[in-house]
């Protein structure tokens, strides 16, 4: 008789374990989907790029003449426009990292601060960068709204037909364009976004909806 109420408290005891133990598995569930959902959210926002210790947005001319000395050159922008808001001067340098190329280091005139940086790898293909930022990329196309300038000058937004296929790495502030064959035309380092996400001149076109995420380039 004994043996068999201790057996009744022993199974008791273990449902009252397993039914306290089960609230902590369905919070364990369902905090698994919201926090991969957060580390995709985080990869989807625009942080300032930071290139040698200069940060995009932050970083002064000063603090880059410490970081790279004095350019080779000084360029501007050839369709700046005298009355322009945002006057820059480019200051090109010969790159210091892994990639061989030019860099230009944009400073807005007016304040002294990097806008960003810019760098042209003499030879780099996608899957050669990839492999060295890392597969935590989204890829986005963009088009030009072209009634606020031309080509060249004209500001991006997001569009599922873009001509323009970006690698970016949102989270760093780090953005690479792409050409038709293959090749990392421009490795930049932003401040902000690169493009709206809807046009300005044609508000009708539906935007892109996501950015792919991958651990493949195609």
């Amino acid at each position: 008789m004994k043996t068999i109420v201790v057996l009744c408290m022993l199974l008791s005891q273990s449902v009252a374990t397993l039914q306290s133990a089960s609230p902590l598995r369905q919070q364990q569930k369902q905090r698994k989907p919201h926090a991969r959902g957060n580390r995709l959210q985080n990869q989807l926002d625009w942080r300032a790029g930071n290139y040698l210790g200069l940060t995009a947005g932050k970083s002064t001319w000063p603090d880059v003449l410490r970081v790279f000395g004095e350019p080779k050159r000084i360029d501007t922008p050839a369709d700046q426009t005298p009355n322009n808001p945002h006057p820059e001067v480019w200051y090109v340098y010969d790159s210091r990292e892994k990639f061989a190329g030019e860099l230009t280091v944009v400073i807005d005139k007016r304040t002294d601060v990097m806008s960003g940086i810019n760098l042209n790898p003499a030879s780099l293909s996608k899957e050669e960068a990839v492999k060295h930022f890392g597969p935590d990329y989204v890829l986005t196309r963009y088009n030009f709204d072209e009634c606020l300038g031309n080509e060249e000058s004209a500001p991006l937004y997001e569009s599922a037909n873009g001509s323009l296929l970006l690698v970016e790495y949102r989270h760093r502030g780090i953005a690479l364009t792409v050409t038709k064959n293959g090749k990392v035309n421009t490795i930049s380092y932003v401040s902000k976004p690169i493009g709206t996400r809807e046009s300005r001149c044609n508000p009708k076109e539906k935007r892109q909806t996501g950015q792919k995420k991958s651990n493949q380039m195609q």
